[in-house]
């Protein structure tokens, strides 16, 4: 039995779906379709595996954002402080005159750290959030 398919719109940058299609010849896919189903998987296993980050963790966190986005810096410094205890490490980078990268070192509960992740990904002008953890050894 075959799955059906339900055809759906989106919206994207010129530069973005460029690129897109770029990525998606180069990685073999038969169309953006194929390209855009495999995306889809990978964000829900993505998502699925956030889930499941529970206990005592250490964790890195990286961030890239637009520092110009009117109100994020102080946003994201917000959002920092109140997860302050988490913190072990941080650095922040210039990458170019558009993009700040931030990268923090974490050690607490898996849920708080993924909760973290999740306000910070929600930030306009945040165009990167990757959280990687591995089980906390004593």
């Amino acid at each position: 039995m075959t799955e059906e398919l339900v055809r759906i719109g989106i919206a994207l940058p010129d530069n973005l779906l460029t690129h897109f299609d770029e990525l998606l010849i180069n990685n073999g896919h038969s169309s953006r379709s194929d390209a855009i189903r495999d995306a889809i998987r990978r964000y829900i296993q993505y998502h699925d595996w956030m889930n499941d980050v529970k206990g005592e963790r250490v964790g890195i966190l990286t961030i890239v954002y637009n520092p110009l986005k009117t109100g994020l810096p102080t946003i994201i410094e917000k959002i920092l402080f109140e997860s302050n205890e988490i913190f072990l490490s941080s650095l922040r980078v210039s990458i170019n005159s558009d993009y700040y990268l931030r990268i923090m070192v974490l050690r607490g509960e898996g849920e708080h750290l993924v909760k973290l992740t999740e306000k910070l990904s929600a930030q306009k002008g945040v165009i990167h959030v990757k959280l990687n953890t591995v089980n906390f050894i004593e």
